[in-house]
């Protein structure tokens, strides 16, 4: 990486910091000719690189005491590392618990930022089953719902987890968001089976004929999973929807890949 382009990175990964910088003097700034400019020294510019990568080290390290002391130095927490990661879902995904607290008390932590898959933050500790993460989120302002794909309910239908499921219900998630390919959180809970997950579900509002876009329905993925009675329970005639009822959202643009 060349000199101009190392600059570019490390002031836009130290972009919160010269926000908060005082402004060069006007007679500074228009002896440069930009009025209201912020000027960095080389010996500055050096800082923050080193800064940035250690950064980059700590968080691949989960080293939270030393992400939280260059934090301190105005980095951004709100960055896509380079395995497709944000900092917290890396942290969260890798069971660092300590590293994912302290991005969760730093300024400015976006915590609906998702990594490369379409996972937020909120996802990841509902996988985990981390309850403690989990309520920290959603009092930071994590949302309970997407516009398209995975959402937080899919997750905690997948591994069971009912009491995070009533939460989040509770809150407004949309019980009937489906998947690119049509999967509800109903067929999630019916594959698995859950029956507490299921009945959760489907007291909620859940659809039984929402089907994916191979014309699966929850009873077909309760079968599947070896569960005849429930499969019988959930049997409908017909699917009302197969495939995403909203199939626009899922235009893709031209270079990108959705995962189902």
């Amino acid at each position: 990486m060349n000199h101009s382009m190392k600059k570019l990175a490390v002031l836009l990964a130290a972009a919160p910091l010269l926000l908060c910088a005082p402004l060069a003097s006007s007679a500074d700034a228009s002896s440069a000719g930009d009025p209201g400019a912020f000027v960095l020294s080389e010996a500055e510019v050096d800082q923050m690189a080193r800064n940035t990568h250690d950064f980059n080290q700590a968080i691949a390290a989960g080293n939270a005491a030393d992400v939280r002391r260059l934090l301190s130095t105005g980095i951004t927490p709100n960055i896509v590392l380079e395995n497709g990661d944000t900092p917290l879902t890396w942290a969260l995904r890798s069971e660092s618990w300590d590293l994912a607290r302290v991005l969760l008390d730093a300024q400015g932590i976006d915590v609906n930022m998702e990594n490369r898959h379409g996972e937020t933050p909120l996802m990841l500790a509902v996988i985990k089953g981390r309850e403690a993460e989990f309520d920290r989120l959603l009092k930071l302002g994590a949302k309970v719902n997407k516009t398209r794909g995975w959402t937080p309910l899919h997750y905690a239908a997948t591994e069971g987890r009912t009491s995070m499921m009533k939460r989040l219900i509770e809150l407004g998630a949309d019980v009937n968001a489906q998947t690119k390919a049509g999967i509800t959180a109903l067929d999630m809970a019916a594959r698995k089976p859950s029956r507490e997950a299921v009945m959760m579900l489907l007291r909620a509002g859940a659809y039984r004929d929402y089907c994916t876009d191979r014309g699966m329905s929850a009873a077909d993925f309760a079968k599947k999973a070896g569960d005849e009675e429930l499969a019988k329970y959930l049997a409908v005639k017909t699917c009302a929807v197969t495939g995403p009822a909203r199939p626009e959202l899922y235009r893709q643009p031209a270079g990108i890949t959705l995962r189902h």
